[in-house]
């Protein structure tokens, strides 16, 4: 079947900006923090900040990787909407803590992608479908 799927979280702002896109939209582009492992069949936690209005301070679903352009260091996915939303409280306690430090640090470091353990991903998921 192939290899087994990576996981990565990306940061959405404000959708009303230039340059900026909804999660629906369905692409992702950014212009440092490039992981050079992205592929097809990745998995991608949709993280929008308190700007985003729509679902501020949450996770409101995953994008399945289809298509990456690493020479324009974008890429295009599936939108999968959660069952129930994540927010960023319950984020950041499934989060390994490997992963809990690059989150808070998205501000200061303009890590808006980047690659997340596999049991993170987990652990949000099951968030999202009311497990805990």
């Amino acid at each position: 079947m192939g290899r087994k799927p990576r996981y990565y979280l990306a940061v959405f702002g404000d959708p009303t900006l230039p340059d900026h896109v909804t999660v629906e939209e369905g692409h992702f582009g950014v212009d440092s923090g490039w992981p050079p492992a992205l592929t097809e069949g990745d998995r991608v936690l949709l993280y929008c900040t308190g700007s985003y209005r729509l679902y501020p301070k949450s996770v409101p679903g995953v994008g399945v990787v289809e298509e990456v352009d690493h020479d324009n260091r974008r890429f295009f996915f599936d939108y999968k909407r959660l069952e129930q939303r994540v927010p960023l409280d319950e984020l950041r306690l499934a989060l390994h803590p490997d992963d809990r430090v690059k989150l808070a640090n998205i501000r200061f470091d303009s890590f808006w992608l980047f690659e997340i353990a596999a049991k993170s991903y987990r652990n949000v998921m099951g968030l999202a479908q009311g497990r805990s």
